[in-house]
């Protein structure tokens, strides 16, 4: 192995991001990444499961809930096993009932329905949250709910890179894309990854050659650069310009994220809790 430390060996701004994330200092974090690297090998490991591909569809319960069919199986049925055979092609909404049993209960006490499964059906990122079924719904099968009419920022600029870069994991690419990942450093976003990579991909050690270092690197969709929301005003709408007088300088302020405000302003202290409560003015 060569002497060179793993963590100078890295780029400029992925030592930026790892020194910008809560650690125990440099000699810490150095032997840390000597220690994955002896453990990780030339690469870091592929994800244990490959389901993204396998095509899915929402299908409406009796219930009125909604419930993912993946692949030739329904996620909620105690039929389901971890990984169901691949599809070549679309798939045939499947009908009958269902019977669930969910994997959390115990054996002397499970509950189980059955359910009777309805001709409606549609993709699944267009239904809400609130109305899926709950068995094995965190498993990472059911694709971001994108809304039609509105949705939080979040969900906005995570729909922004899935069309960019697609709704597999911009890292693996080998399930679909759930969270957001962003630079500790820039607070840029880098991608939307799955389960799996999300908590992960930053402790890659290698510069180079293994595909999180490629994520890392060169991140699909990095060139939208859009950041990600660590604090403070998290509505990404165009705020009102404040006025030249005191009153507009303190609105600037108020509307800040609050990294900056912790940073300290060049010309301006930040304003008291009370004149940012009630955006008063001095009197005259």
């Amino acid at each position: 192995m060569s002497s060179t430390p793993v963590l100078d060996a890295l780029p400029l701004h992925r030592q930026l991001d790892l020194l910008a994330r809560p650690n125990q200092g440099r000699e810490a974090l150095e032997a840390q990444l000597a220690a994955r690297m002896a453990a990780y090998g030339a690469s870091c490991a592929r994800p244990p499961e490959q389901r993204g591909h396998l095509p899915t569809l929402a299908i409406l319960g009796g219930d009125g809930l909604w419930h993912l069919q993946l692949g030739t199986v329904m996620i909620c049925s105690g039929r389901y096993r971890p990984k169901p055979a691949p599809l070549s092609s679309a798939l045939e909404p499947l009908d009958g009932t269902i019977r669930h049993e969910p994997w959390f209960a115990s054996r002397d006490a499970r509950p189980v329905w059955d359910v009777r499964l309805t001709s409606d059906h549609q993709h699944p990122q267009h239904v809400p949250p609130g109305l899926r079924c709950p068995v094995r719904s965190e498993d990472g099968d059911w694709d971001p709910y994108r809304s039609p009419v509105r949705s939080n920022w979040k969900s906005r600029k995570r729909s922004r890179y899935i069309d960019a870069a697609g709704r597999m994991c911009h890292a693996c690419g080998e399930s679909l894309g759930i969270d957001l990942e962003y630079d500790r450093y820039t607070e840029h976003i880098r991608g939307v990854l799955c389960q799996y990579c999300s908590g992960a991909v930053y402790e890659c050690p290698h510069p180079d050659g293994c595909y999180r270092a490629d994520y890392l690197n060169h991140p699909p969709a990095g060139h939208l650069r859009e950041r990600y929301y660590t604090g403070g005003n998290r509505n990404d709408r165009p705020r009102p310009r404040g006025g030249s007088g005191v009153a507009g300088r303190t609105a600037s302020l108020v509307t800040q994220p609050r990294a900056r405000l912790r940073a300290g302003d060049a010309g301006l202290a930040a304003p008291s809790d009370d004149l940012a409560r009630r955006g008063t003015t001095h009197g005259g």
